[in-house]
């Protein structure tokens, strides 16, 4: 027989053994687990929540753009000195008394140039008069004649057109004017992104006036928690640098206007030297810029009257083989894909009339498709940074 060696220390060693591996472990580990859950819950609370504060302020971008958009396109009337006024912004700028002002000191040293221009062309005529002459002194006094003319209804054909193509612009506006017109952008984008985590509340308030700025309400009625926030954000960082370009686009052909009307006389006084060629180029690149605005707004208005299909049960469309959550993705292309062709139309009517000064425009406006890519790569670099984290 072998004597067995039993004491009270190994026994009790045995016994606590047993009992943190029996019953204190599984203990231990559930509690550990529960906590890593909820520290794990309260920092994704935290994180989405300042995620949708970001959200909410980039979508309030969205629709401030829209709304300059709006008013760099002269659709939107102006509020001057307190008053609201039947001008746009065109209208505004073309009769501000300083842009007056240069405009008629452009014209009296035009009109001294155009007598200089007139004397030198005589003199040519005279000299060539033994010659071969191609230009006689009857052809210069009525190019001279027509120079004078034009200098008298320069001003009032420069704003006469411009009010012209303001009012077919505004006719365009209301008579393509959506039936949803009082869905913005920011509206359209967080309806689509969220209704598939609608929780509790009405769903359809948040199709109109920008019912998702109230982030309590936001976070009781939608699980915010499980947005898919990379594709939210892309998406709306996006189509802010397309309408940031597309603005700066706008302001650009403003002030391409203005400066084309505050130098316009002295293409006409140039008229005896070169028969009008000069100022037939400066007619041209003038109609071109005043054309070229109807591009996006058009494109603008169509965009909007097709957007209610994509929340309005009678409008909205389905495909065969996809879920309500890729159809969702494939309305957010549509939206996305629609505000990069009012982007990229800005110089379509400009490409029919005048192909190279729209290739020109197009070179120039590296600047604002630069500033629209910095946004949309920005973006994607702090998606992914957030991602990694």
């Amino acid at each position: 027989m072998v004597p067995v060696n039993l004491s009270f220390l190994s026994i009790l060693q045995d016994i606590l053994r047993w009992v943190m591996e029996s019953v204190l472990m599984p203990v231990i580990k559930d509690v550990f687990n529960i906590l890593v859950e909820l520290i794990g819950e309260l920092i994704m609370a935290a994180l989405s929540g300042i995620l949708l504060e970001v959200w909410v302020i980039l979508l309030k971008l969205i629709d401030f753009l829209e709304d300059i958009f709006s008013i760099f396109s002269g659709l939107t009337q102006l509020t001057i000195n307190g008053k609201l006024s039947n001008q746009g912004i065109v209208q505004y700028l073309f009769g501000l008394g300083t842009v007056q002002k240069a405009f008629w000191m452009i014209m009296g040293i035009s009109l001294v140039l155009c007598m200089v221009a007139t004397i030198i062309s005589v003199l040519r005529s005279m000299a060539d008069s033994p010659f071969e002459n191609k230009k006689p002194i009857s052809a210069v006094l009525r190019t001279s004649l027509k120079c004078c003319l034009t200098f008298a209804l320069l001003q009032f054909a420069c704003l006469f057109a411009i009010q012209m193509i303001t009012q077919v612009l505004l006719q365009v506006h209301y008579h393509l004017n959506s039936e949803n017109s009082s869905s913005s952008l920011g509206d359209l984008l967080f309806y689509m992104l969220a209704q598939n985590r609608h929780k509790s509340g009405d769903l359809e308030a948040y199709k109109t006036g920008a019912k998702y700025a109230n982030v309590s309400n936001v976070t009781e009625n939608f699980d915010y928690m499980h947005f898919n926030w990379i594709i939210i954000l892309v998406a709306t960082v996006f189509m802010l640098g397309i309408l940031l370009a597309t603005i700066i686009g706008s302001i650009q052909r403003l002030f391409m206007l203005m400066i084309l009307y505050i130098i316009s006389p002295i293409f006409v006084a140039y008229m005896p030297l070169d028969e009008g060629k000069s100022f037939g180029q400066w007619r041209d690149t003038f109609v071109a810029y005043l054309v070229s605005g109807l591009s996006p707004i058009i494109t603008m208005r169509l965009y909007m009257m097709f957007l209610p299909m994509l929340i309005d049960t009678k409008h909205k469309f389905s495909i065969a083989g996809l879920s309500n959550t890729e159809m969702i993705y494939v309305n957010l292309l549509f939206l996305i894909g629609g505000s990069f062709a009012i982007f990229s139309s800005r110089n379509l009517i400009l490409k029919v009339i005048n192909p190279a000064l729209a290739g020109q425009l197009d070179g120039n406006s590296a600047m604002g498709s630069m500033l629209g890519k910095t946004a949309f790569g920005k973006g994607l670099k702090a998606v992914s940074m957030l991602k990694k984290g």
